[in-house]
């Protein structure tokens, strides 16, 4: 968490409108305590171009370069995987992996559980413009997840 002090007083804004005109006053409030906010935690190593700040790629690749990307299963769930690009979804058993050859940047990979709601936790391993995947199950809410592949070689996971 971050503590951002409050080194001025908020300003509250009211407005008033009638015959066409705005009429806008400033009051004075209270100060109040600084604010808790909370800031995301990438786990796993960092793209080596990392700086300090919120959403920052998983990994890199080379974008003017054939990228592969390979998804090996370590959940114990049936899994469902497919780009958004268009390519059909492909199903991948408990211990399996799927190679997706020529995957187009701007890319997004989705990869879903098929039987049941869970919490999917990706490992990005980056080896000679291919993409290593292994997907585990992890805690929190369950819900759909993505790979982003952009067209700088930036990789995301949303």
């Amino acid at each position: 968490m971050i503590k951002f002090p409050d080194p001025f007083h908020p300003f509250l804004l009211t407005g008033c409108c009638g015959m066409g005109i705005i009429f806008l006053s400033l009051s004075s409030a209270q100060a109040q305590d600084p604010i808790d906010i909370p800031v995301p935690v990438i786990q796993g190593t960092p793209a080596q171009t990392y700086t300090p700040g919120a959403w920052q790629p998983v990994a890199r690749i080379n974008p003017n370069q054939p990228i592969t990307v390979t998804i090996t299963n370590q959940t114990g769930y049936n899994l469902e995987t497919g780009l958004t690009t268009g390519k059909t979804n492909t199903k991948i058993a408990p211990g399996g992996q799927v190679t997706m050859n020529n995957v187009p940047v701007n890319s997004d990979i989705v990869i879903n559980s098929i039987d049941r709601a869970a919490v999917l936790d990706y490992g990005i391993d980056v080896q000679d413009n291919g993409v290593n995947v292994t997907v585990k199950t992890g805690a929190g809410v369950a819900g759909d997840n993505a790979i982003n592949i952009q067209n700088t070689g930036a990789i995301y996971i949303y």
